[in-house]
C-alpha cells in the first residue's frame, strides 16, 4: 500500500478518535453537570484541545491528499493544494468539514453559548467527512448520505461518551469523601445515553453495510473489506456486551448501594468503572477500524 494512504488512514484514525473525544467530552460535561458533579471546565479544556487537534489533523490530511491527487512528492505538494480544493468534490467536502472543526474549537472559549457553537461544528464536520465517504457515491444530499451523517454523529457520541467518562470515572475515584449519589446518577446517565446511540448505530450501520456490499462480486469474508467489516462488527459486539453487562448487572446494585451510602458501594463504583475502561479501549478498536475501512473499497478483493 502507498505509504501516503497508510499515513491517510492514520490520520483519518486519530481524526475519529479526536472528534469522539471532543462529542464525548461536551456530553459527559452535560451529564455532569446534571448530576451535580464538578469539572465542567475541564470537560470544556478537552473539548476545546481536541477540536483544535482535530482542525490541524485536517490540514495536514489535506496534504496528503494533494500530494496523491497530484501524483507530487509529499515536500512538493503545497502547489496542488489550491486547486484540489476549487477543483474537485473533495476540496469542498473537507472545506465545509475544516469549518465545523474550527467552530468546535472556538466554542471553547465560549461559557455560556459554547454547547450550540459546537454543535453547528459538529453538524458541519459530519456532513464534510459524508460528503468524502463511500455514501457520497449517491450523490450530495442523497438519502444515503444523511443516513451515514447520522451514523457518524451516533458512533461519536457513543464511542466518545464511554472514552471520556472512563477518564473521567478514574478522576473521580481520586476524590474521596464525595456524595456517592452524584457518580451513580451520572453513571445511570451515562448508561442511557450510550444504549440510545447504540441504537441509532446498528440501525443506521446495517443500512450502510447493504449499500456498501450491493455491487460486491465475492462473498464477504473473502474480500480485504468484508474481513475489516467483521473485525470491526465483533469489536462493537464486544462493546455492546460490556455496556449490556454494565447496565443489567451492575448498574441496579451500584444505585441502591449509592441510594443507601452503602459500605459496598465503592466496590461496586469500581467495578463499574473497570467495565467502562475496558469498553473504551474497544471503542478506540472500532474507531481505528472505522478509519481503514473508510479508505478501502467494498468491492477490494
Amino acid at each position: 500500500m502507498d505509504p501516503l494512504v497508510v499515513a491517510q488512514i492514520a490520520l483519518a484514525a486519530m481524526q475519529d478518535i479526536l472528534f469522539a473525544v471532543a462529542t464525548g467530552a461536551l456530553a459527559c460535561g452535560v451529564l455532569g453537570a446534571r448530576s451535580g458533579l464538578p469539572g465542567q471546565d475541564t470537560t470544556r479544556v478537552w473539548r476545546t484541545v481536541a477540536s483544535v487537534a482535530l482542525a490541524l489533523t485536517a490540514l495536514a490530511y489535506l496534504w496528503l491528499q494533494a500530494a496523491i491527487m497530484s501524483g507530487s512528492p509529499l515536500g512538493e505538494a503545497g502547489s496542488a493544494i489550491a486547486p484540489v480544493l476549487t477543483q474537485s468534490h473533495f476540496g469542498k467536502a473537507w472545506s465545509i468539514g475544516v469549518a465545523g472543526a474550527l467552530l468546535a474549537a472556538l466554542s471553547g472559549l465560549k461559557k455560556e453559548r459554547g454547547s450550540a457553537l459546537f454543535a453547528a461544528g459538529f453538524v458541519l464536520w459530519v456532513a464534510g467527512k459524508a460528503a468524502a465517504s463511500h455514501a457520497a457515491d449517491s450523490g450530495d444530499f442523497s438519502w444515503r448520505e444523511a443516513i451515514h451523517v447520522v451514523h457518524l454523529s451516533a458512533t461519536a457520541l457513543w464511542a466518545g461518551s464511554v472514552i471520556v467518562a472512563a477518564i473521567l470515572l478514574r478522576r473521580l475515584e481520586r476524590e474521596p469523601g464525595r456524595p456517592p449519589g452524584q457518580r451513580a446518577a451520572f453513571c445511570s446517565a451515562l448508561s442511557h445515553l450510550a444504549t440510545t446511540a447504540l441504537v441509532f448505530v446498528l440501525v443506521t450501520g446495517f443500512y450502510n453495510a447493504v449499500q456498501d456490499t450491493a455491487q460486491a462480486s465475492a462473498p464477504l469474508l473473502r474480500t480485504h473489506w468484508g474481513r475489516l467489516l467483521a473485525a470491526k462488527l465483533a469489536c462493537v459486539v464486544l462493546a455492546t456486551l460490556l455496556g449490556g453487562w454494565n447496565r443489567m448487572a451492575i448498574l441496579p446494585d451500584l444505585l441502591v448501594l449509592a441510594e443507601r451510602n452503602d459500605p459496598d458501594y465503592p466496590a461496586a463504583q469500581r467495578r463499574f468503572d473497570g467495565v467502562v475502561s475496558v469498553e473504551a479501549l474497544v471503542m478506540l478498536a472500532v474507531l481505528a477500524l472505522a478509519a481503514v475501512l473508510g479508505h478501502t473499497s467494498p468491492t477490494s478483493g
